[in-house]
């Protein structure tokens, strides 16, 4: 094998961990609403762009730096997730067939903030500008600075994520209901504020994922579906509402697009993913890192 091969599996790889750890941070709003409500939350791709928007606009219209509009954009984020819950999934759970119902509200919240953001903000792309534009190089290997410190950040994030559900007090409770209900309520937990609070931090994560993803491509009100549907798959194929399983599958989804994208061409990316999905279906319906009760 020729040093070319070498180079562009390097660079092949890089790219795909990079892709993959965005991917993954993606998910993690998925799975952090699949694991403690148990429903799927198909307006996933709406809230994604809805964070890259408020982000855009905060930027262009009020003049603020980048950091100061993703937090801004994260903050009101949350909020949308409290009032969401607050206002809506908490009266469908407490209904007959909520699983369906709950599903079919939200798949139409979905489609009302794509044209929202479509009349709001028009349909011509979106970009939201990057901190770096240098470039490490080792040898023939390139790491893009911004890439470099997104995959750094989403490492740091991630950690502070476990931490959060593990030593918090807040974040025991949103375990211990997503556990068990319940009991979460025996032992004083008031199990209706930990949901909404819950639905507030997915909301928030994945708002932050749609800022993370527009700074590495692009915003239009239509790629919040493909998102969505990426975000899916990963959820499925890591094990659904398992942390560590979302990164996991995010990182290898990642590798295989790379992979796929380097070695065939970008048109069989799609037809790829949805193979893997159908794959683990049959093989392990629930997921390579899951576990008949799902906890984080």
């Amino acid at each position: 094998m020729s040093e070319y091969f070498f180079i562009d599996l390097g660079n092949a790889i890089i790219s795909g961990l990079m892709l993959g750890s965005l991917y993954a941070i993606m998910a993690l709003g998925l799975t952090i609403i699949q694991g403690v409500v148990r429903i799927f939350n198909f307006c996933h791709g709406g809230m994604s762009i809805l964070g890259g928007y408020l982000a855009f606009m905060f930027l262009s219209s009020a003049g603020l730096g980048l950091i100061l509009s993703v937090i801004l954009s994260c903050v009101v984020m949350f909020i949308f997730g409290l009032v969401l819950y607050r206002f809506a999934i908490s009266f469908l759970v407490k209904k007959p067939n909520w699983e369906i119902s709950s599903v079919i509200f939200l798949l139409g919240l979905g489609i009302l903030m794509e044209n929202l953001i479509l009349q709001i903000f028009g349909p011509r792309v979106k970009e939201i500008p990057i901190l770096f534009t240098d470039a490490f190089e080792f040898g023939y290997i390139r790491i893009n600075h911004h890439d470099a410190m997104l995959m750094a950040f989403v490492v740091i994030f991630v950690l502070g994520l476990n931490l959060f559900f593990s030593r918090t007090w807040l974040g025991k409770s949103i375990r211990a209901v997503a556990q068990d209900i319940d009991g979460a309520k025996v032992v004083g937990i008031n199990s209706n504020r930990t949901l909404s609070l819950a639905f507030g931090l997915a909301a928030a994560v994945t708002g932050l994922a749609g800022i993370l993803l527009a700074t590495k491509y692009y915003l239009t009100p239509q790629i919040g579906w493909d998102w969505m549907f990426k975000g899916f798959i990963i959820v499925v194929f890591g094990g659904l509402g398992t942390i560590s399983g979302a990164i996991y599958a995010g990182l290898i989804m990642g590798l295989i697009e790379s992979l796929i994208t380097l070695y065939g061409s970008q048109p069989w990316v799609w037809p790829a993913w949805f193979v893997i999905f159908l794959f683990v279906l049959l093989i392990k319906p629930e997921g390579l890192f899951g576990r008949k009760s799902a906890s984080y």
